[in-house]
């Protein structure tokens, strides 16, 4: 599947000849994971080269993907799940089409980027197939009111590569919700507000999440079946502002599933950063009772669900095109449970965009 990569590489130069008008960039990274956990330990290196591409089709209407590969090496052990095994495979980051025939209208569809359409104790994966359509409002200034509507088919390529199986049927997943976005020279504020739902998702993936924390019935991949339903209502709150000499900020993130019962239901993620002379620093905070969300899909550095626990994240820019961060999580389970156990993991990376 490497190869693949190189060939689209390869075609680069052509269609730098052509008169499409595009925009490339080519990435390379390092990475070093360690986990720690009674139930799987992992140690691993790996490169992953990557290449983003931007096509200007027409004058409202843009392409934009990322392709990467992850090849890794290392040592696992693990007696339930493989997610953080070494591996080598080829993966499809994004890749869609934003329409916008008008400034305050825009349709995208494809392989939807989901960091930044859902809080990651929510969703963590990289994409899922899908459309969303968005239409803006102006207030005052450079405020802007957003609505949105996204239905998609939920996936996770790496995760459902590593542990060698897929869901049956075709799930779905949709979220209905608001962006309120009121930017400023001292002072920053995007608040966001959401009903989300899961549908028909089954089979493998409920299997693989019973040993992520949520409850499920059933015995076997084909057998097992989700004890309650996924849908309710989500929010983030991200406050930023700046000084001559620092630049500071608090995201908050909130999950609540009306399916499931008290106790059971809900996920909190409280973020304080601060960034001085270029380095980038946030602590979170994050609590996920066991049935908030599809632990297939959310946060595995976080341990997925039924979990509580901190995290620290550090970034330096050593230029431009240069990179260092590393990020350490440290969670324990809220109920006790044989599938589960108190997990590290550490995370390395060095990145550099090649010209």
């Amino acid at each position: 599947m490497l190869s693949r990569l190189i060939i689209l590489i390869s075609l680069l130069p052509s269609l730098a000849a052509s008169k499409i008008d595009w925009n490339g960039q080519l990435a390379i990274s390092s990475n070093a994971t360690y986990v720690e956990s009674s139930t799987q330990q992992a140690r691993s290196f790996g490169v992953t080269p990557e290449l983003r591409l931007s096509i200007n089709i027409k004058e409202d209407l843009t392409f934009y993907s990322k392709a990467s590969a992850i090849l890794e090496t290392g040592s696992f052990k693990g007696t339930l799940v493989d997610e953080f095994k070494p591996d080598q495979q080829v993966l499809l980051n994004y890749g869609y089409f934003s329409y916008k025939p008008f400034s305050t209208n825009q349709l995208e569809f494809g392989a939807l980027p989901m960091s930044s359409r859902a809080p990651r104790i929510l969703v963590a994966s990289g994409r899922f197939l899908g459309a969303e359509i968005l239409q803006s409002f102006s207030l005052w200034g450079e405020a802007k009111l957003n609505f949105y509507a996204l239905s998609a088919i939920p996936s996770n390529q790496e995760l459902t590569n590593r542990l060698g199986g897929v869901s049956e049927g075709t799930p779905g997943y949709q979220q209905l919700g608001m962006d309120l976005n009121l930017p400023g020279d001292l002072v920053a504020i995007d608040f966001k507000a959401f009903a989300w739902s899961f549908n028909n998702v089954t089979g493998n993936v409920a299997y693989q999440s019973g040993f992520m924390g949520n409850q499920t019935q059933g015995i076997g991949s084909a057998n097992t079946r989700f004890s309650y339903e996924y849908e309710g209502l989500g929010s983030s709150l991200q406050i930023k502002g700046q000084t001559q000499s620092f630049k500071w900020g608090v995201t908050t993130e909130f999950i609540y599933n009306d399916g499931a019962p008290d106790a059971r239901n809900q996920a909190l993620r409280l973020s304080p950063s601060i960034t001085i002379s270029d380095h980038q620093l946030s602590l979170s905070w994050f609590e996920i009772e066991a049935d908030a969300a599809i632990g297939y899909y959310n946060e595995s550095s976080y341990g997925h669900t039924n979990r509580t626990g901190l995290s620290f994240d550090y970034l330096i820019p050593f230029s431009n095109d240069e990179s260092f961060g590393f990020s350490y999580a440290n969670s324990k389970t809220i109920n006790t449970t044989l599938l589960q156990s108190d997990q590290d993991v550490l995370k390395m990376w060095w990145r550099l965009q090649l010209k």
